[in-house]
């Protein structure tokens, strides 16, 4: 059994903690939070044992650390985690800014360790499903692909987040809600349609009373194709998911939970899910015990860190900008 730290116990811990106990193949056994009750809250939760700093976290002997953090604050704990050797996944974004970012492909580089960054979409069976039905050339070379994404958020929530200070609703402190919830979108993007070029965007502001942009859309040129991107967070839409690629002999699509390939001049026919889809927690321990490249390595990061740093220079600008 595998043991593994966690550095922040916030909202996206639990996932870290349940989805490495789903794989049976390891378990988080030492935390660590600046909140204290939040630390004491999650130790006896989980089971695990509350360290008195991330660094504690990191010379413990757990052979998997995991960065939870805000963005904002995970630099030094993701250095002093890459020069530890040992394995590693972090929260997205990877980070706010290049500098950062390439401080920490440097430490990466130099570590004898797994890097993963937990984009969650390239371990999402249905867009697996479309990768792949695009990987086996059912539907001809690449032309374009799009990512939509809906999902309400009751706008009373966001006032309330934006009145309290929290972090997300501060884009110093998140890098803006491009970085924050349509990175993961631009992130799919990037894995069928390869290096992105350049990007025009719109960040668009729906909620009254709320300073940040909710709605956000963007034409992405990457080296094999057009990506299109819009992501709605905010109450005045239906939850929707629709993503889907276009190639030259037929385009293949998952909308409404269905899953269907449309060859050039056919009829849509419907694709079975992919089968023996590891979640990123399962991808992980895969890649370490087989020795392979994860999915999402410190590269893609940082390709999907550009790509939004450019998309919202672009929405700032009103021109194309260059990844």
């Amino acid at each position: 059994m595998l043991k593994v730290g966690l550095i922040g116990c916030g909202g996206i811990s639990p996932v870290h903690v349940n989805g490495f106990q789903a794989t049976g193949a390891a378990k988080v056994t030492h935390i660590y939070d600046v909140d204290e009750s939040c630390l004491a809250k999650r130790a006896d939760e989980w089971e695990a044992t509350p360290l008195p700093s991330g660094q504690a976290v990191i010379e413990s002997d757990v052979d998997i650390l995991v960065i939870a953090t805000p963005g904002f604050a995970r630099l030094d704990y993701m250095l002093a985690a890459a020069a530890s050797g040992k394995h590693l996944m972090s929260e997205k974004p990877i980070a706010l800014n290049l500098e950062d970012a390439e401080a920490m492909r440097a430490a990466v580089a130099a570590s004898p360790g797994v890097f993963l960054t937990n984009f969650t979409q390239r371990c999402n069976p249905p867009l697996v499903t479309l990768q792949r039905a695009q990987q086996e050339g059912r539907i001809g070379g690449t032309v374009s692909a799009w990512a939509r994404l809906h999902a309400p958020a009751p706008s009373a929530r966001w006032r309330e987040i934006e009145a309290s200070g929290h972090w997300r609703s501060s884009k110093e402190l998140s890098g803006g809600r491009i970085n924050e919830f349509c990175s993961h979108t631009v992130n799919w993007l990037l894995w069928v349609l390869g290096k992105p070029q350049t990007v025009y965007g719109r960040a668009l502001c729906v909620t009254a009373g709320f300073g940040l942009d909710d709605a956000d859309y963007a034409l992405i040129e990457c080296e094999n194709g057009t990506g299109l991107l819009e992501v709605n967070r905010h109450a005045a839409v239906a939850p929707e998911e629709n993503y889907g690629i276009l190639g030259h002999r037929g385009s293949v699509v998952v909308k409404d939970g269905a899953i269907r390939l449309t060859a050039m001049d056919g009829k849509p026919e419907e694709l079975p899910l992919a089968d023996n889809v590891p979640s990123p927690h399962q991808h992980m321990i895969n890649c370490i015990q087989t020795g392979t490249a994860p999915n999402n390595g410190i590269d893609q990061a940082i390709d999907t860190l550009k790509v939004c740093l450019a998309f919202n220079r672009s929405a700032e600008s009103g021109k194309v900008e260059m990844v």
